[in-house]
């Protein structure tokens, strides 16, 4: 126990005083400041904004007017005729958003639209206020009443509702939080890799196996990098509550911001903790072995590309099958498969659709599947840190006969 204990606190101490290591810290730090200070900067810039300036010619029996219109967007300008040259000219000098042209043929109206880049939420208001002034002309030539009038101008009133019990850009969260996973656990268990494959390069190694046993060195090597880059995950989401409750930060109703804060409360943040350790044991396990495995760190790349493939194909997976259906067949299926249930549960809990019991049995099983794997890797890890040379996998499992 002793003899971990020293490793474990060699490896701590000596990650968290790299220089890429406290940059890193510090810019989660900072990440975690602009995330809150992003709706008033937002705001900032909107303002500076100059306003975007319209002309319309109207060649319509309408009776259009320029506070109508400005109520759909931007300053307005109707005018009588127009050259296209010098509109072309003002829009190219952009001391002009837009022209419109509202014609009539018949019982037809046309509206022909020149914008450098076409805005559909302007050009649909600007369409809709049209309608309200077509509806009222034939309203008012035709004696209709009033009543009529106002059912026809009543607008239609739409709300967009989210299937699960969360905020609907509660998606955005769900894809920060997995991706940090995936970054953290490749760039913390490639670390491992490394660490072992060096010391094995320069034959530290053979030193190091008779004062401390293979298996305190491998797990002490693991524990200490992990706890490592949980200091920075306490950091960060610790930096996320800590604006949240302070309060110096002005938080707009319904922005991202507010959306953060009620996502990742005290439980969430728990959850997030316990499924992001678990997440990187089952991973850094098999980073260990292929670190043992190569005889310098150069090899790693090549040795390693399974594994990172197995990652990558986890993240793919809950992407395209999890994020959008999390109560479906295949989020159920990955919520108990080890490499993929600590992205799939976490998704679950953000969208509030998996129950407790289904939360304890995941993590039963992968806890006895990181028994399982750390039971094959105190056999294979001793063997191939003593090779000077690479090692295969199949010749690993032949020393171990």
């Amino acid at each position: 126990m002793r003899n971990f204990s020293i490793v474990f606190s060699t490896v701590f101490k000596e990650a968290v005083k790299t220089k890429p290591y406290l940059y890193i810290t510090l810019g989660l730090v900072l990440l975690s400041v602009l995330l809150f200070a992003s709706p008033a900067i937002l705001n900032n810039f909107n303002q500076d904004g100059p306003e975007e300036t319209y002309k319309l010619v109207n060649h319509t029996s309408l009776e259009l007017s320029e506070q109508g219109l400005a109520q759909v967007s931007g300053n307005w300008k109707i005018i009588d005729g127009v050259r296209m040259e010098s509109i072309k000219e003002e829009i190219k000098a952009d001391e002009l958003s837009g022209f419109f042209m509202l014609e009539e043929h018949a019982d037809m109206m046309k509206l022909d639209i020149y914008m450098p880049k076409v805005n559909n939420e302007l050009v649909v208001g600007l369409e809709s206020y049209i309608e309200q002034k077509k509806i009222e002309s034939i309203v008012s030539s035709q004696s209709v009443d009033p009543v009529i009038l106002q059912a026809l101008n009543t607008p239609l009133q739409s709300d967009v509702q989210s299937l699960y019990e969360s905020e609907p850009n509660a998606l955005m969260i769900v894809y920060g939080l997995i991706t940090i996973m995936f970054l953290a656990i490749s760039t913390y268990g490639n670390n491992v890799a490394t660490a072992i494959a060096s010391e094995k390069s320069s034959r530290v190694m053979e030193v190091m196996i008779t004062k401390v046993a293979p298996i305190p060195m491998m797990y002490g090597k693991i524990l200490g990098i992990g706890m490592a880059s949980l200091v920075q995950l306490f950091i960060f989401i610790g930096a996320l509550l800590l604006w949240a409750n302070l309060g110096i930060f002005d938080v707009p109703e319904g922005s991202f911001v507010q959306t953060v804060i009620e996502t990742i409360t005290w439980g969430t943040a728990f959850y997030i903790l316990i499924f992001f350790i678990i997440g990187y044991f089952i991973y850094a396990t098999l980073f260990a072995i292929v670190g043992s495995m190569v005889s310098r760190p150069d090899d790693l790349s090549s040795a390693t590309m399974p594994i990172v493939i197995l990652l990558m194909a986890s993240l793919a997976a809950e992407m395209l099958f999890v994020m959008d259906y999390p109560e479906g067949m295949m989020a159920n299926v990955t919520s108990y498969i080890p490499f993929t249930a600590p992205m799939s549960v976490l998704i679950r809990i953000v969208y509030n659709t998996i129950a407790t019991g289904e939360i304890i049995i995941s993590l039963l099983v992968m806890l006895a599947f990181i028994a399982l794997f750390a039971a094959m890797a105190a056999k294979i890890y001793p063997k191939g840190v003593l090779k000077s040379d690479s090692l295969t996998f199949k010749q690993l499992m032949q020393l171990n006969r």
